[in-house]
């Protein structure tokens, strides 16, 4: 595992993605950085195929 110094960006969102990440934290407890960190780290559900019969 190698170190990286930690990097800062600045992303532009939509007003009801920044509602959305409001919410978020709210709900969390957290600020708008923890509630996006919180979404981008969520597991997401699996979607079967109809392969998998």
């Amino acid at each position: 595992m190698s170190d990286h110094p930690a990097t800062s960006r600045t992303v532009e969102v939509d007003a009801d993605v920044y509602d959305v990440l409001e919410r978020t934290a709210a709900s969390q407890g957290t600020d708008i950085n923890g509630a996006l960190r919180y979404l981008t780290e969520a597991p997401t559900p699996r979607t079967v195929s109809n392969d998998e019969d």
